[in-house]
C-alpha cells in the first residue's frame, strides 16, 4: 500500500491533471480527502486479517480467541474487568492463549504430555508408550514395526537400560493395572507412563579434585570432600520439541555405557573454563598453565574397587561414582581441576545458582543507626551545593534541631526528624544534578544509573547511593558486596580479607561471595 497522498490523483489521465492545474488543483484536493478514507479502510481490512492470529491480533481480540479454544480466564479479578483493556491483559494473557492453542494442536502427542508435566510440576519428564515394548508375534500379512528387540547379552548398553525410562528391549504382556496401588503393571497395550526427575543439575566450575592418598596417589574423586558423587548431565535443549526427550535432554545421572558411546556430547572440549557449557571437563596443571584433557584421552571404566590401571597418556573416569584414576607413572604433579554437575533437589546452601536479594523500596530507606554523625551530615559550615540543597529542603523545625545540636550522642528527636526528611527526599525525584555533585567523585555504577530514566525502587536505590557517596562517613552503606576468588581478579583472595573489610565498613547489609569453586582453608574469627 502506497503512502503517497496523491496516489489516486496520479492514476488520472494527464489531460485531467493539466486542466486541474489550470483551475488551482480542486480535483487533487478532493482525491486527497477520499484517499485518507481509503487508507483507513485498507488499514482496517489488514488489521482484520491480523486479528485471526494470536501473535498479531489486537488486545481486545485476545478474549474472543481464548473463548473459541476454551481458555478459562481468572474469575476473581472482577466482573467488569473484561471491559477494561488493562484488565484483559491480566485476565487473558496473550502468551497463555497462545500456549493453549499450541496444546490443542499437539493434542494426543507424547511431547505434549512431557510439556504439561513440566509446566504443572516444574520437573522435566519423559513419556513412554509401553505397547511399543510389548513382545508380540508378527503376522505375515499384518506386520507391525517396532524398535524393541529380544535380549542380546552382547548389547551391554541395552541391558543397562532395562526397566528404566529408556528401555529398548521387548517384554511380555503385563496384565496388571498400571494404576494399581499394590503391584502396578507397565507393559500392556493401553498403558502410557510419565517418568519425572525431581533432582536438578548444579554446576561446579573449575574446582580442585580430591586425591585419595589412603588409596593411592593416582586416585581422585570429582567431589572436593572425597566422597563418591554421581555425575549428572546438563540438559541440552531439544532441536525438535515434537520429539520425546532423550538422555542428553534430561537432568539424569550419567551411566558408563552412555558416556562411552557419546563422550563428545558430555565432555566439553572448549579450552576456556569460563565458557563451560556441557556436562564434564577435566584439567591438569595450575593457574594459567591449565591443560584440558581431551575426550579422546578419557577411558570410561568401573572404578568401584580402584583396581583399574589406565594406559600411559590416558585417564579412567567413572561417572556413576565420580572417580578418576591417572597412570601411576604420570601423576598430575600440579593438581587436577574438574568441572561437572551434581544432582540436588533445591537451591539450598552453597552453589553457583543465582540468588535473589531483597530489593523492595522500603529496604533502601534510611533507618535508625544509618545516620552516624548528624552534625557533620549537613552543617552550616558545609557550603557545598549538595548540603545547601538538602538544608533548603528541610523544614524549619528540623533546621532548628540541627542548629542546636552540639555534642554526641544526638537526641532522638533530631534523628527522627532527619530520617523523615531524608526519606522523603529518597522517595521524591532524582537527587542528581551535575552542578550539585560536581565536587563529589561518583563510582562507575552510580554514573551508569544517573544516565538512565529510573522509576520506583530503582530511583530510590539510586538516591540512596548518591547520599552514601556524598556522605561516606556520615551515612552507613545500605549494601556492600565483597567478591573472593583464588583464580580470578577479584577484590579479595581470602575470606579473612573480605570479613575484615566488612567489619571496617559496617554496612547495613552485606554479601561475601566466593565466585570460584576453590577450597579455602583459613582461620576465621
Amino acid at each position: 500500500m502506497s503512502n503517497s497522498p496523491d496516489r489516486l490523483y496520479e492514476l488520472l489521465p494527464a489531460v485531467y491533471r493539466i486542466r486541474d492545474t489550470e483551475q488551482g488543483y480542486p480535483l487533487r484536493d478532493l482525491l486527497r480527502v477520499i484517499g485518507e478514507q481509503i487508507d483507513v479502510v485498507e488499514a482496517d481490512i489488514t488489521q482484520l486479517y491480523e486479528n485471526w492470529f494470536i501473535e498479531t491480533c489486537q488486545d481486545w481480540v485476545v478474549p474472543y480467541i481464548g473463548d473459541l479454544i476454551g481458555y478459562q480466564n481468572v474469575r476473581s479479578y472482577g466482573t467488569n474487568a473484561i471491559a477494561d483493556e488493562k484488565g484483559n491483559n491480566i485476565l487473558i494473557p496473550r502468551r497463555e492463549v497462545a500456549n493453549t492453542i499450541r496444546y490443542r494442536r499437539h493434542k494426543g502427542t507424547l511431547a505434549l504430555l512431557e510439556l504439561l508435566a513440566d509446566k504443572v510440576a516444574g520437573w522435566p519428564a519423559r513419556v513412554v508408550e509401553f505397547h511399543q515394548l510389548v513382545n508380540k508375534t508378527q503376522h505375515i500379512n499384518h506386520l507391525h514395526s517396532s524398535s524393541s528387540t529380544t535380549v542380546n547379552l552382547h548389547q551391554v548398553d541395552a541391558i543397562t537400560k532395562l526397566n528404566n525410562p529408556f528401555d529398548e528391549l521387548a517384554h511380555t504382556v503385563d496384565i496388571r493395572q498400571i494404576g494399581s496401588q499394590y503391584q502396578p503393571g507397565k507393559y500392556n497395550i493401553a498403558n502410557v507412563g510419565v517418568f519425572v526427575w525431581r533432582l536438578k543439575p548444579y554446576s561446579m566450575t573449575l574446582t580442585p579434585a580430591f586425591c585419595l592418598e589412603e588409596v593411592s596417589s593416582n586416585c581422585y574423586t570429582f567431589s572436593i570432600t572425597g566422597n563418591d558423587t554421581p555425575l549428572y548431565n546438563r540438559p541440552q535443549i531439544a532441536e525438535d520439541e515434537t520429539k520425546i526427550a532423550r538422555e542428553f535432554n534430561l537432568p539424569i545421572p550419567i551411566q558408563r555405557q552412555v558416556l562411552q558411546s557419546r563422550k563428545k556430547d558430555y565432555f566439553d572440549s572448549n579450552p576456556n573454563p569460563e565458557q563451560f557449557s556441557k556436562s564434564l571437563q577435566v584439567w591438569k596443571g595450575v593457574g594459567s598453565k591449565l591443560q584440558l584433557v581431551s575426550p579422546e584421552q578419557i577411558i570410561i571404566a568401573d572404578l568401584s574397587d580402584w583396581n583399574y590401571q589406565p594406559e600411559q597418556d590416558y585417564i579412567a573416569v567413572d561417572p556413576e561414582l565420580g572417580r578418576m584414576i591417572f597412570p601411576i607413572r604420570q601423576l598430575p604433579k600440579n593438581g587436577v581441576w574438574v568441572s561437572y554437575h551434581y544432582g540436588f533437589s533445591a537451591d539450598i546452601g552453597g552453589g553457583e545458582y543465582d540468588r535473589t536479594l531483597l530489593d523492595s523500596a522500603s529496604h533502601f530507606l534510611l533507618d535508625v543507626g544509618d545516620i552516624l554523625e548528624p552534625a557533620a551530615l549537613i552543617s552550616q559550615q558545609d557550603t557545598s551545593a549538595l548540603s545547601e540543597f538538602l538544608r533548603a529542603q528541610f523544614s524549619s523545625d528540623t533546621q532548628r534541631l540541627l542548629d542546636a545540636y552540639t555534642i554526641s550522642p544526638a537526641e532522638p528527636a533530631l534523628i527522627t526528624a532527619l530520617l523523615k526528611e531524608l526519606n522523603q527526599l529518597l522517595l521524591g525525584e532524582s537527587l542528581y544534578d551535575e552542578e550539585r555533585f560536581a565536587a563529589i567523585t561518583l563510582s562507575a555504577e552510580i554514573k551508569r544509573l544517573v544516565q538512565q530514566n529510573l522509576h520506583g525502587k530503582e530511583l530510590i536505590r539510586c538516591n540512596r547511593l548518591l547520599l552514601e557517596e556524598a556522605f561516606a562517613s556520615q551515612i552507613r552503606k545500605h549494601y556492600a558486596h565483597y567478591s573472593v576468588s583464588q583464580t580470578s581478579q577479584a577484590e579479595y583472595q581470602t575470606i579473612t580479607e573480605a570479613i575484615s573489610q566488612w567489619q571496617r565498613d559496617k554496612p547495613h547489609n552485606a554479601v561475601i561471595e566466593i565466585v570460584d569453586s576453590g577450597v579455602y582453608v583459613e582461620p576465621i574469627f
